[in-house]
């Protein structure tokens, strides 16, 4: 895969602005990260940072509702944004001969709070039924939840969802907000990228021109610290939904995402429980039958990963237990060759390259190890760092998973 090109720039007003050219197509996508998620919430205002996230939307000098999405989708582009635990990102495709438009578009979310208690009013709403409709309704879906309570004591920031506590949503002002936007929404708080067909120096222009004039605002930010300690372990929660079926969860606890050993668990994932040939699959979907389906995934935070496990049972014959059983048993019978590992690292770096060749991907593979990593050339060493891990450090990982009193176990059993 071609080395993608960079050249970054810092603007007076701290404003980090990284050009990624690519002649080969025709848009550009402008990538804005924030370095505030979830994690920089107050435990008694939490979904905050999710709750801006569509605030954002509605943030224009102009006054013009909807502005984003109106202006990019007559230009031709499409527009999204999305909120983690510790980051928050907006980014914007468009022809490449509209570039100036989606950095002025993106500007004006930067530029100042423009929200009045009507836009506050009207997304608290939507968040609200976000919530209803992704979480409270949606079946299985309260193990997220469940998941981030369990994991860590009360007193950690991660020990919530993004979405937040919905009366916390609902209780939040307008002076909540203006706090938050002055605090995190700033230009030395934030990354832009513009990846696509776009020459550096236009780029740098650009940007100085339409971001330049945006002032830093107050004292540097204090964040919330992490304690490990806050991490729980052999915890078991028993969630009641409205689902046909039992389905279980299980999370250990991992390295932050500057740790290379997160590379070691991404693998640890993909061969217990990515694709078809993964072990927990063949375990518990083809062998005994217990699940309909079965899997793992790699839940990254910057403090520290959590490795998921989960299966859903194929009937309400299976019980929670049964699955649990047998999920134990898939682990325990995990072993890793030369010719495995050789499967899986070849996986996941097929899965990075193909992500990478979007202007979508590139930008917000850089703006992310921009914001967390020493710069943003890390994303160039991507594809060798799975190459490199050795079988021997996979394996440490899942010895690790193999101790079931380093579990976190959440049950979603029918009522």
């Amino acid at each position: 895969m071609p080395k993608i090109d960079l050249a970054e720039r810092t603007l007076p007003n701290g404003l980090r602005v990284i050009a990624c050219p690519d002649p080969s197509v025709s848009v550009v996508t402008v990538h804005v990260m924030y370095k505030v998620g979830s994690y920089d919430e107050d435990p008694h205002r939490t979904g905050l940072a999710h709750l801006f996230e569509h605030l954002m939307f509605d943030n224009t000098s102009t006054g013009i509702l909807k502005q984003y999405d109106i202006y990019c989708t007559k230009a031709g582009g499409t527009n999204n944004a999305y909120t983690t635990y510790d980051h928050t990102s907006y980014h914007i495709t468009l022809p490449a001969h509209q570039l100036e438009l989606g950095l002025w578009l993106e500007a004006e979310r930067m530029r100042m709070f423009s929200i009045h208690q009507r836009d506050l009013d009207t997304q608290q709403s939507v968040v609200l039924e976000e919530i209803k409709q992704n979480v409270e309704n949606q079946p299985y879906q309260r193990w997220m939840t469940a998941m981030d309570k369990a994991c860590f004591d009360p007193v950690c920031h991660y020990s919530w969802n993004v979405y937040g506590e919905p009366e916390h949503v609902a209780a939040v002002s307008l002076d909540d907000a203006h706090a938050f936007f002055d605090r995190y929404y700033r230009p030395s708080n934030a990354v832009l990228v513009v990846a696509g067909d776009c020459q550096p120096e236009q780029v740098f222009a650009l940007a100085e021109r339409i971001f330049g004039s945006i002032e830093e605002k107050g004292s540097p930010i204090e964040r919330n610290t992490y304690d490990p300690a806050t991490r729980r372990k052999g915890v078991h929660v028993v969630e009641p939904d409205s689902v046909p079926t039992a389905a279980v969860f299980i999370s250990i606890h991992g390295p932050g995402v500057t740790d290379p050993a997160v590379y070691d668990v991404d693998l640890a994932a993909s061969l217990l429980g990515i694709g078809k040939s993964s072990s927990l699959h063949r375990h518990l979907v083809n062998n005994t039958r217990v699940a309909s389906h079965a899997g793992a995934f790699v839940d990254r935070r910057t403090h520290g990963s959590l490795l998921t496990l989960y299966a859903y049972a194929i009937d309400p014959s299976v019980t929670a237990d049964r699955l649990y059983q047998e999920l134990v048993q898939a682990v325990t019978d995990t072993r890793i060759t030369d010719q495995v590992m050789q499967k899986v690292v070849n996986r996941q770096r097929t899965t990075l390259a193909m992500e990478l060749q979007r202007t979508g991907g590139v930008a917000d593979s850089v703006a992310y190890h921009a914001t967390f990593f020493e710069g943003p050339d890390v994303v160039n060493t991507l594809l060798e760092q799975y190459a490199t891990r050795s079988k021997s450090n996979v394996d440490a990982i899942l010895e690790i998973a193999k101790r079931t009193d380093e579990w976190v176990r959440v049950d979603v059993v029918p009522r």
